[in-house]
């Protein structure tokens, strides 16, 4: 067993200020950022404490809340032109993603991404060489965990793909909870969703350790006791739930994911990701706990519950109180149905269902997928 963290993680209120501490004089800085980070006026704060620090700064604004292959080839130019040294991703996870798969290939410009992306897992992916360029991530949501992760998680056609390596591992990541109160209602639903889907599918995964469990377990606690106030816009809740996101994505980092993960990035075009994975968690923790329940006996007790299936019953309360839709009302259901087969099959190709406690066919992860959708 092994547990492995390379992100040093700065937090507190006002905790953005690190970057004038980071960043040395003459350094060359690029910025990415999201639209909403720039309005809110905390892109103006990071260029200024990088000027402060000496440096100097480039801006890319605006990215796709899923980001695909193209995204990142339509900024690689600008780049390239500016030739940073240091990478700071501000705003959700699809920015900091950009930010990771930019700097792929902009640190190693020779790379394919079809030979590093991950797609199955009867294939082996070419390993990423040492990658010099600095980033430090920023994060205005709070649940993907990208800040502390090893993936950048990209879209090809209506596919998710992964570059995974511990070099995409951020050198910092700066927890400032002023950025996540301005999330929208929706946004800070389906995030926090995620944090839970992480946290549960780390705790279960076959390689899971005790370090990774610990924070499995208090991020679980936190979006459980607090996600319903963070939604409704308690500033101390969305404190609470953006650090519970952080320690998700340690635990993920280690224990990784599961099946929840590689059905929703099978089927990313269904809806916002945090959104997909709270539809599906519910089925997966059935069809899994049938021949592995001890691992959800385990998690439920550490939570203060009696068994597994109170576990599964609180999943599905939260989701109802915070009115997650069923999969009928998101999906045109002939649609669906004319994808199923395909979904199903790149889904049991997809690497993260080598971590599943059980192991499925396609034929199991079709009927998860039809479940879902009659239910």
């Amino acid at each position: 067993m092994r547990f492995f963290l390379k992100t040093t993680i700065l937090m507190g209120r006002g905790s953005l200020e690190n970057v004038k501490r980071i960043i040395s004089e003459g350094e060359r800085v690029l910025i990415f950022s999201s639209r909403s980070m720039d309005r809110l006026g905390f892109l103006s704060e990071v260029a200024d404490y990088v000027e402060e620090a000496g440096g100097v700064y480039e801006t890319i604004i605006g990215l796709p809340p899923e980001p695909s292959v193209e995204n990142v080839e339509e900024v690689l130019p600008k780049v390239e032109e500016f030739s940073p040294e240091t990478f700071i991703a501000l705003g959700g996870g699809s920015v900091i993603d950009v930010a990771k798969a930019v700097k792929v290939f902009y640190d190693a410009p020779g790379l394919d991404f079809d030979s590093v992306a991950i797609f199955s897992r009867f294939k082996k992916a070419q390993p990423l060489p040492k990658l010099k360029t600095r980033l430090i991530a920023i994060p205005s949501t709070s649940g993907a965990g990208s800040e502390v992760s090893a993936a950048s998680v990209i879209k090809k056609g209506d596919t998710k793909y992964t570059i995974v390596s511990p070099e995409l591992c951020p050198d910092y990541a700066i927890l400032d909870p002023r950025l996540p109160e301005k999330m929208p209602r929706e946004v800070a639903r389906n995030s926090g969703l995620d944090v839970l889907v992480h946290a549960i599918e780390a705790y279960v995964s076959k390689a899971s350790t005790p370090f990774s469990d610990a924070l499995a377990v208090k991020a679980a606690r936190i979006i459980f006791e607090r996600l319903e106030d963070s939604v409704n816009g308690d500033a101390k809740a969305r404190e609470e739930v953006h650090y519970a996101a952080t320690m998700a994505g340690i635990a993920f980092l280690n224990g990784r994911l599961g099946l929840v993960h590689a059905m929703s990035h099978k089927s990313a075009w269904i809806g916002p990701h945090g959104l997909v994975n709270a539809i599906f968690l519910p089925y997966v923790m059935e069809f899994n706990m049938e021949r592995a329940r001890e691992k959800y006996d385990a998690m439920a007790r550490e939570l203060g519950l009696s068994s597994a299936d109170e576990l599964l019953e609180k999943v599905k309360e939260l989701n109802e109180k915070l009115g997650v839709p069923k999969l009928s009302e998101i999906v045109k259901e002939e649609e669906f149905l004319g994808k199923v087969e395909d979904m199903s099959r790149k889904t049991y190709e997809d690497p993260l269902v080598s971590f599943n406690p059980v192991e499925p066919s396609v034929e199991d992860i079709k009927n998860l997928y039809l479940r879902a959708l009659h239910d």
